[in-house]
């Protein structure tokens, strides 16, 4: 029998009180202590949804200021770095400040539990998503490294393992690594399996020495291409899809769990029960896997919070739903 559970994967919509919030606070009309409140309350709200939709590991869904955007607190807190330009992320209508690669990179192992609003890891499972080392090398700008993004690769490799371990040794459950460059090449080829094989080898190095669950979730594009070799390279507990671009009949067999992006990340059409549970049955009968985590398709910050507080609770149904009738 599979084992389900639930989980988001990123950074979760803020609340239009916190929007405003924000907003009054870039204009002078409240203070940092105000907007802290703001935030805390409505990470409160998310942790207790949540709670109450099943889920397996809290997020605090990285609402604080200091995630403007998904590489902020690396671009801020790891050494050899500085912000640079302000760039689309990707196809969305969110921005990245880009890391501009100086000097050696390095880091006190601080700069994402810092970050963090993680009051709830004595009350739950804390899950955390930081940006895996493809995703950091393809968007930074080297002016230090050189030679492709093969030493870059690994040297922010080296760096995030600093993260992990102290991430580890106060109390966070699960690290995902998010990799939408791996599928959202755009005007880029497919890595190749040597390409995949070095990411892989990479992974490696920012999880040495720690015994944390760790999932490698993709987003943004179709991982078929990679399909079956990514259950083989990546050594991580779980690999993800964005079911949205990639077809679940692409799946094969495999021993490690699945993180199903199933519910679509990126817009405000609520799938319904029965349609999210055969698309998880599918996914189901093509791998096999003894344990699939219900998910959106990536951050649902990209739609209204109560559209995506929905999709939570719809994933929340679904698990209560397959738990309760097998699977």
């Amino acid at each position: 029998m599979t084992e389900i559970e639930l989980s988001l994967t990123g950074s979760h919509a803020r609340a239009e009180t916190t929007i405003q919030a924000t907003q009054d606070w870039e204009r002078g009309r409240v203070d940092s202590a105000s907007l802290s409140a703001a935030f805390r309350e409505d990470c409160d709200e998310l942790v207790d949804l949540q709670r109450k939709a099943g889920a397996d590991y809290i997020s605090d869904g990285q609402l604080t200021t200091a995630w403007q955007d998904f590489l902020r607190p690396i671009t801020n807190g790891f050494g050899g770095l500085k912000k640079g330009a302000m760039v689309r992320w990707y196809n969305t209508n969110t921005f990245y400040y880009t890391p501009i690669v100086e000097g050696e990179i390095s880091s006190d192992g601080q700069a994402i539990w810092k970050k963090l609003e993680h009051r709830f890891v004595k009350g739950g499972k804390l899950r955390v998503a930081v940006p895996d080392p493809l995703t950091f090398a393809e968007l930074a700008e080297d002016r230090h490294y050189g030679e492709g993004e093969h030493k870059l690769l690994f040297a922010y490799a080296e760096a995030l393992n600093a993260e992990v371990r102290t991430l580890e040794k106060k109390g966070v459950s699960y690290v995902q690594f998010s990799s939408p460059a791996l599928v959202a090449r755009f005007r880029k080829k497919p890595l190749s399996e040597e390409g995949l094989e070095r990411l892989g080898e990479a992974i490696k190095v920012a999880k040495k020495g720690t015994s944390i669950r760790t999932g490698f979730h993709t987003y943004f594009g179709d991982a078929s291409a990679y399909i079956p070799q990514i259950f083989d390279l990546i050594p991580t507990d779980d690999i993800g899809f964005d079911f949205t671009q990639t077809d679940a009949d692409s799946l094969t067999p495999t021993t490690k769990g699945i993180i199903a992006g199933v519910s679509d990340a990126r817009t405000t059409y609520l799938e319904g029960v029965e349609e999210l549970r055969d698309h998880v049955q599918t996914i189901i009968d093509r791998t096999g896997s003894r344990r699939v985590t219900l998910a959106p398709s990536a951050d649902l910050r990209y739609i209204p919070r109560v559209s995506a507080d929905e999709k939570l609770r719809r994933l929340g149904a679904l698990k209560q739903e397959l738990t309760e009738g097998g699977s």
